[in-house]
Formats: structure tokens, sequence, C-alpha cells
């Protein structure tokens, strides 16, 4: 067999690959996030609740979902906890409004977060999933959980359209060495404060 079609199709083999992957995690974090409490019972329980404390943990098995990391923790763990912590804070304390002082616990177990050099070269994708889990801050028993999952993508092109993705992916990338790990928080904080607020 020709060695140049050998190359073609490995190359092929290995970029349908990573579509593949890339597509299942999508669908994967869409139907997590999609997975609301509807329960009337969970929802009464949520609306008599108010948040005054955020936990933010992580399980022994957290890890990315990287074709090449797969089962590996990811290296800037630390500042998506921290980030993570400091953006529910901000944006989540004091819901949904109800008398019972609340404590709320998240446990994360996957988190994937690209980095600048990967969102602008390789369109890297962030993702992160866990168990929302709301406590009554007094006894400690639970009133609701809940799993949430994000993401934030980078754009990505064919042929010229290469140079563009780059250009949007840099300027997405581009500010505090963080900010990317605020866009993925941003995001996962999102979706805990959908389900904090479901209405009957």
């Amino acid at each position: 067999m020709d060695l140049r079609l050998l190359s073609v199709t490995g190359a092929l083999g290995a970029q349908l690959m990573r579509y593949l992957s890339g597509g299942i995690a999508l669908v994967l974090v869409t139907l997590l996030a999609s997975c609301v409490t509807t329960d009337p019972r969970l929802v009464a329980a949520l609306q008599k609740t108010s948040v005054r404390e955020i936990r933010i943990e992580t399980a022994p098995d957290v890890k990315m979902t990287g074709l090449f990391t797969e089962g590996k923790p990811d290296p800037q763990l630390a500042t998506v906890v921290r980030v993570l912590k400091g953006t529910m804070e901000k944006e989540l304390i004091g819901l949904p409004g109800g008398p019972t002082r609340a404590r709320l616990v998240v446990s994360l177990h996957v988190v994937d977060l690209a980095t600048k050099a990967g969102r602008v070269l390789i369109h890297s994708d962030s993702q992160i999933s866990g168990i929302a889990r709301l406590e009554d801050a007094k006894t400690g028993h639970l009133i609701a959980e809940q799993p949430v999952a994000a993401g934030n993508s980078g754009m990505r092109g064919e042929g010229l359209g290469i140079f563009v993705a780059m250009a949007v992916n840099a300027a997405s990338a581009a500010g505090p060495d963080d900010i990317l790990a605020q866009r993925l928080s941003n995001a996962f904080t999102k979706q805990v404060k959908q389900w904090l607020l479901t209405k009957k």
C-alpha cells in the first residue's frame, strides 16, 4: 500500500477521533446541564432556602477528559477552585431568598481547563462537572442536590478559517492569567444559579 495513503488515512483517523471525543463530551455536558430539578417537593424546599456559605470540594478522582490526559488531574485545578469559589460567592450568596440559611457544597469530578496557548493554537475546550449539594447550614441535613456541568469552547475553522479562529480564540484568551478559568467558572455558576432559582 502507498505510504502516502497510509499517512493520509492515519491523519484522518486522528482528526476523526478528536471530533468524536469532543462531540461525545459536549453531548454529556449538555445532558447534565439540562437535568434541572422538577419535583415540586424539591422545588419547594429550594425556595425556602438562602445560600449563606459556599464550599468547593474536589473528588479524589477529579480528572481531565482529553484524549491524552484522560484520568489525570488538571494542573490548573487550584486556579479553577479559587476562581469558581469567588464567582459563586459573588453571584449566589442570598439566593433563592428563603428564610432557611443554607450551605452550598460543590464537589467537582471533572475539571479540564484549556491553557491560553492551547486555546489559541489548537482551539482547546474547557469543561467542568460535579454535584451541587444544598445543606441546612445549622443541621447539615441535605435539602437538595443536582448534577451540574458546563463548558467553554474555542472557535474552530478550516482552511483560511483557521486563522480567523485563531484570532478569535486569541481575543477570548486575552487578559489576566486566569481569564479562561473565569469564563469556565461563569458558565458553571450560571447553571447552578438556574437550579437554585427553579420555579414550580
